[in-house]
């Protein structure tokens, strides 16, 4: 489910990165918001599930702190991606797009 879940999440971002109107832009980011909030819940069940049960709250801290991380990160790999992209606009999506198809990749290598 979260892997077909990042993935719908990838081609979303990527296609609001190829919009050419605002009207395609809107309708896409809404398709992309209720994937997002229908897999929010399945991302914390996944860590609740996998954590150790004394351990859990560290976990939680953990997923909690990655978003600490990739918020200072992103504006520079977007300001980098804007050079291929040819917009910082586009790059935003291109870069989200790019991050979400990468997720089932990383899914996979953990489960080996």
């Amino acid at each position: 489910m979260l892997a077909g879940g990042a993935i719908v999440l990838g081609l979303l971002s990527l296609a609001m990165a190829r919009a050419q109107n605002v009207a395609l832009t809107i309708g896409v980011y809404m398709a992309w918001t209720a994937v997002n909030g229908v897999l929010l819940g399945r991302w914390q069940a996944l860590v609740a599930d996998a954590a150790p049960e004394p351990e859990r709250p560290r976990w939680f801290a953990f997923q909690g702190s990655s978003w600490g991380i990739a918020q200072p990160a992103v504006p520079g790999v977007v300001a980098l991606v804007g050079g291929v992209a040819g917009a910082v606009g586009p790059a935003a999506f291109l870069t989200a797009g790019v991050a979400f198809l990468v997720v089932p990749l990383v899914l996979k290598a953990r489960r080996v």
